[in-house]
């Protein structure tokens, strides 16, 4: 077990990682969650998060913008909220009005 812990949180374990070693921490997160831990995964990595979370609550600025189950979302869906959005896709429309 972790210490005693019940609850593990991790603040964007793998953002300094190459793949073979986030394959590691990716795997010790399933490990602490099937051993009965909660575990709170903070990324910014859309190809980690969604192999191994169950719930996902996207912030965006410290603000939620929704909590959803695995279920309700594919990984493009979660991808694209995590990108921003209507943000990006608004950002996107100014950026092609700006070429032309």
């Amino acid at each position: 077990s972790y210490f005693g812990a019940r609850v593990l949180i991790l603040d964007e374990p793998t953002s300094a990682l190459g793949v073979k070693q986030s394959g590691v921490v990716l795997r010790r997160i399933v490990e602490a969650r099937d051993q009965g831990l909660a575990v709170i995964f903070i990324t910014h990595n859309p190809n980690h998060a969604y192999p191994v979370g169950d719930r996902f609550v996207i912030l965006n600025r410290g603000v939620s913008m929704g909590n959803w189950a695995k279920e309700q979302l594919s990984q493009a869906d979660l991808t694209q909220l995590m990108a921003g959005g209507a943000e990006l896709e608004a950002l996107q429309h100014e950026l092609a009005q700006a070429g032309t």
